[in-house]
């Protein structure tokens, strides 16, 4: 069977739609270029097996090729079902990481050193700099790794923290919950939470339903190994007079008695506060009077401070969007009351939302930042996500109300060749470009063409008119095309006018994600084109999130708007850093100016379909001018 290399080799083969050298495929997963031939060969006599085989060119690189569809389609089944079976060491630092904290998360005493590096098949040196990243992600949690001579390693901190985090690194990264309870009695706690819960009209949420089971089997499992969580008095008498306490109460009572588990009263607060963080109240969406009702007025307000802040700053046209404002307000409630009792809800989309929708969660990092400001509530960036989930619905409702470009052909040789051109049109651009018609150049005046975005003409038009004409050929060619689909690429034109010839650079020696952002600032700042303060504003964005996208694509920019002129830096390096958790080799620096920010969502729409394309980052990669840069972009897609 494959390797998870090997693997990921084979998904990249895939992808790509021409030959891919040995160097950039180093490149990419960091590797040697003697470990990919090492691997394609293995690769190539496994899949020789199984209906495929990789073509090998020793100038233009490695391509796959299908001898056999079914039986390959049978071997990726094979593959899947395996995968999903396998529990395999890691062997990647991110992935070690994880081990790691549950590992330690799940240790009844402490852990030594040798006993990790012996689990893992590697030096004690490699996990010690392994350990600095899960003492920083222990911090985020208020937890540390205490070292004891001759004993080892131990998580210590307090209890209702550790079991924050141990929710999000024992359940949330594995779907292996053995350790904890089995299917049976997660299916009874599930069901004991959605009837009380139901009873007491609490609706929840299903990611606020699973965050909840989650971690009540923690501390179900922490309650048996004689581990409570403390609480004040004070804390103890406010929860005790929340409505959701009761229904705690009640889930509690039926816990004890299927569990045979006995929990003190602070254990029953415990569940209250999640009820109070997960409970969502549903509503009406065709009649919104009602819901203002439920809604407290100091939350709506707050939202509509979020909104109006996100909106100074971007420029999006949602202020007022009423689902979006309702949304926000309801999803807040509960938030609030998260924060305020230090509770962790973990949201599975994030990595989609911040590839998917990265103005959607920059919108969710200005609310963050609002907040903070104002009320002095530090957002994490799961929280962030959920924020920006409601902007990126938003934003789709805001987009599905814009049109296809609509056209007129004027045709000057008869029906027929009318009828090809808007044949050949259609087939070409599809839902892009709607075609009201053909006429001839005498019939033309009795359009209105003020309902038009522009006119596809075959003959000269000598009169000035209203909407821009492009003037083809009767059987259209590639340079036909090439002009219709600049003009519905309009946007995409007006985005490339950012970049310019000083802003380009490729195959750099940065190390770093320091080293890159240290390289380009001290490049453009010559220009003229940034404040002495941009290095700090971009390295204050990238404190709250990394701006890397995955793919091997960071899209670094300050934390708000600075600069006089929108403009976008590229930069490609020899071989992929780190950037966050990811592997970066390609670079577009951002900047929108002050006081016109609506172009930071054109540009956003162009970068992130430019970066979600592999085959496009891996042809970006090999490029060595700003006027390859311009082809490659102008003729793509």
């Amino acid at each position: 069977m494959l390797t998870l290399r090997q693997q990921k080799i084979l998904q990249l083969l895939m992808q790509m739609d021409r030959q891919i050298s040995g160097q950039e495929m180093a490149n990419h997963y960091d590797i040697t270029p003697r470990t990919v031939r090492t691997d394609i060969r293995e690769l190539s006599d496994t899949l020789s097996k199984h209906g495929a085989h990789i073509h090998a060119d020793r100038r233009k690189g490695y391509s796959l090729h299908l001898t056999d569809p079914p039986a390959f389609r049978h071997f990726l089944q094979i593959i899947t079902a395996h995968n999903s079976a396998r529990h395999d060491i890691p062997d990647d630092p991110k992935l070690r990481v994880g081990y790691l904290m549950k590992r330690l998360l799940l240790a009844e005493s402490y852990v030594k050193l040798k006993t990790l590096s012996d689990e893992l098949f590697i030096s004690e040196s490699t996990i010690k700099n392994d350990l600095k990243e899960v003492r920083a992600v222990l911090s985020k949690y208020e937890l540390r790794l205490e070292k004891r001579p001759n004993y080892g390693l131990k998580i210590a901190g307090e209890e209702h923290k550790l079991r924050y985090c141990m929710a999000e690194y024992v359940f949330a990264r594995n779907e292996d919950h053995s350790s904890m309870w089995n299917e049976e009695q997660l299916a009874m706690i599930r069901g004991t939470i959605q009837q009380h819960a139901k009873a007491a009209a609490i609706p929840l949420s299903e990611i606020g339903l699973n965050n909840l089971v989650i971690h009540l089997a923690i501390a179900c499992k922490r309650i048996l190994d004689k581990n409570v969580v403390s609480m004040t008095t004070e804390d103890l008498q406010h929860i005790r007079k929340q409505a959701e306490y009761s229904a705690a109460a009640n889930i509690v009572e039926a816990l004890q008695q299927g569990l045979q588990l006995n929990f003190p009263e602070e254990e029953i607060a415990y569940v209250t506060i999640h009820l109070m963080g997960s409970k969502k109240v549903a509503y009406q969406h065709a009649n919104g009077g009602q819901l203002t009702t439920v809604i407290d007025p100091n939350i709506m307000e707050l939202t509509q401070k979020l909104l109006a802040d996100v909106e100074n700053q971007l420029h999006l046209g949602i202020q007022h969007d009423r689902e979006l404002i309702m949304g926000l307000s309801l999803h807040l409630k509960p938030a609030l009351n998260r924060y305020h009792y230090g509770m962790n809800i973990r949201n599975p989309l994030l990595p989609e939302i911040k590839q998917r929708y990265p103005i959607a969660f920059e919108a969710g990092i200005l609310m963050g930042k609002s907040m903070y400001d104002s009320l002095n509530i530090q957002m994490d960036e799961d929280e962030i996500g959920h924020l920006a989930l409601h902007v990126g619905a938003a934003i789709e409702r805001a987009q599905t109300r814009t049109h296809a470009k609509r056209c007129l052909i004027v045709c000057a040789t008869g029906v027929a060749s009318a009828q090809l051109i808007y044949y050949k049109l259609q087939a070409t651009f599809g839902t892009r470009l709607e075609i009201v018609g053909t006429t001839s150049l005498l019939e033309l005046h009795e359009y209105p063409l003020e309902a038009l975005d522009f006119i596809i003409s075959t003959i000269p038009i000598q009169n000035a008119l209203p909407v821009p004409v492009v003037d083809v050929n009767t059987i259209l060619g590639d340079q036909d095309i090439s002009k219709i689909r600049m003009v519905l690429n309009e946007g995409r034109e007006k985005t490339l006018q950012f970049i310019q010839p000083e802003l380009a650079f490729f195959k750099q020696d940065c190390r770093s994600q320091e080293e890159v952002i240290d390289f380009l600032v001290e490049k453009i700042q010559p220009l003229g084109m940034i404040p002495d303060d941009f290095k700090e504003l971009l390295l204050e964005r990238e404190a709250v999130s990394p701006t890397s996208f995955g793919n091997l694509v960071a899209i670094p920019h300050p934390i708000r708007p600075v600069t006089d002129h929108t403009f976008w830096s590229i930069c490609t390096l020899n071989k992929p850093i780190l950037w966050g958790h990811d592997r970066v080799q390609l670079i577009c620096l951002l900047s929108v100016q002050r006081k016109k920010k609506n172009e930071l969502q054109a540009l956003y729409n162009f970068l992130v379909k430019m970066v979600d394309d592999a085959a496009l980052v891996n042809q970006l990669l090999r490029l060595e001018s700003y006027e390859e840069l311009t082809h490659v972009l102008q003729h793509h897609g």
